[in-house]
């Protein structure tokens, strides 16, 4: 009885929803934008020309069909830059860190691993200084990290050592 009544109902009435009619809303146009053009000044450099350089052959290699290339200073409106290339990144530590932490005292080998890691993001962003204090801060949490491990090893190892002394000496019969 109620099925029926339901099925005589409209559409409204049962809770569907009307068709969607794309035609209702009014299309949208929008003005075109104009920009004026926009210029530049021309960039004045002063042109660069490297001095090909050769290195001395190498004893055992083959000699090599390429020409090195040095980046001498260049001078630019007064002041003088240097190009620095190449330079070798400081040791960061990570291995020892990744040790301390994995086998030995975990938070302090944590901090050393936290430590490594600043060092090689500062490397990898040039700043050797920064990467060179920060990978000696890496070995001595690392460093800290092993010593109070043993430390601690012994301390446990002397007190079991005592304490089982203890245990065997009171059940003498």
């Amino acid at each position: 009885n109620e099925y029926k009544s339901y099925l005589r109902m409209s559409k409204e009435q049962q809770g569907v929803p009307p068709p969607y009619d794309p035609q209702g809303y009014p299309q949208q146009a929008y003005p075109p934008q104009q920009y004026p053009p926009q210029q530049y000044p021309p960039q004045q450099y002063p042109p660069q020309q490297y001095p090909p350089q050769q290195y001395p052959p190498q004893q055992g290699y083959p000699q090599q069909g390429y020409v090195a290339q040095a980046y001498p200073a260049q001078q630019y409106g007064g002041q003088q830059v240097i190009v620095v290339q190449n330079q070798a990144p400081p040791p960061n530590n990570e291995i020892l860190a990744w040790v301390a932490c994995l086998f030995f005292c975990m938070p302090l080998g944590l901090v050393a691993v936290l430590k490594s890691r600043e060092s090689s993001r500062l490397a990898s962003l040039g700043n050797m200084n920064g990467a060179r204090e920060y990978g000696e801060q890496a070995r001595k949490w690392a460093t800290a990290a092993i010593i109070t491990s043993i430390c601690m090893g012994v301390a446990v190892g002397i007190f079991y050592g005592v304490y089982i002394a203890t245990i065997v000496s009171d059940n003498v019969y």
